[in-house]
């Protein structure tokens, strides 16, 4: 299980956690989608993949091709209480044209002893009922000790799509690391390979459903399912379940002029409780009412 191996991190020698970045046993989490990004998409089970709202430039680039109003947003999330154990994530959406969006995302987890830095650049275009989007990252991971420091580099590429099957029904599918690539240095080891495929249904204007299947190269596949409700004007409820590792998630967000505010929690059976908070602000209203 991936989520108990940062546990570890923290209760090995840092000997032995500098021996596994070197044997390539460390994923990327910044990279990845180990610990995804943004307090919505986690109340959710990050059940997202088949939707368009500014953080999609984390979740699937293609989603940003419906974003009509440039926006900043910032994360932080807080993993199991653990010392260490924490992101902080950071994005920019601009739209450049109608129909096509780009967006700026950095994300650092970690601290100190090990920790993960992803800068990406990606581009979001829809034509009629189809999107398609892609980003580019740069990965840096980091070991560092008094005597002894590595770093690994490596640049990642991810494709996205999401398609409008009709007015209540949309399909997403998104691929990270479409060119296999590999760390620098003398290690081999590879970034991972995710593949995330889902489907919104949205059967009113206050209703949101979602399902997701989540597959890393290495790991079994998961299923991720997510439910959002508009209880009053521009207050949110959400919640979700997602298996391999089970976990359950709770959240909710409010809207409040061009601030979005969310706040996520989810509980794992073993490592226990996460917190998630994320802060948007739209530089310009959008026309158009969203569930975002």
């Amino acid at each position: 299980m991936r989520c108990k191996r940062y546990v570890l991190v923290r209760k090995v020698p840092f000997a032995l956690v500098l021996g596994a970045l070197l044997a390539g046993r460390l994923p990327v989490v910044a990279s990845a989608d180990v610990f995804p990004i943004g307090a919505r998409a986690w109340s959710l089970a990050n059940a997202v993949v088949a939707q368009s709202n500014r953080y999609a430039i984390f979740n699937n680039v293609a989603g940003l091709a419906g974003v009509d109003e440039p926006s900043l947003f910032s994360s932080y999330h807080s993993h199991y209480g653990f010392e260490g154990l924490h992101t902080l994530a950071f994005g920019a959406v601009v739209p450049l044209h109608e129909g096509l969006t780009g967006g700026f995302s950095v994300q650092r987890f970690g601290d100190e002893l090990y920790n993960d830095l992803a800068l990406g650049v990606g581009v979001g275009h829809r034509i009629n009922w189809v999107s398609l989007g892609i980003k580019i990252n740069y990965v840096q991971v980091a070991a560092n000790a008094a005597s002894l420091a590595i770093s690994r580099k490596a640049v990642a590429v991810e494709l996205g799509g999401i398609a409008r099957l009709n007015a209540q029904l949309t399909l997403g599918a998104h691929l990270y690391n479409v060119t296999q690539s590999t760390y620098s240095g003398e290690t081999t080891a590879r970034l991972p390979t995710l593949l995330k495929t889902g489907l919104t249904y949205e059967p009113s204007q206050v209703l949101r459903l979602s399902a997701e299947l989540y597959k890393d190269t290495d790991y079994p596949l998961s299923l991720r399912t997510g439910l959002e409700y508009e209880v009053v004007s521009n207050v949110f409820l959400r919640t979700g379940i997602a298996t391999k590792p089970h976990t359950n998630h709770f959240g909710a967000g409010f809207l409040a002029r061009q601030f979005a505010i969310d706040y996520a929690l989810h509980t794992h059976s073993q490592l226990g409780w996460s917190h998630h908070f994320t802060l948007g602000y739209a530089l310009e209203k959008s026309k158009k009412k969203a569930l975002e």
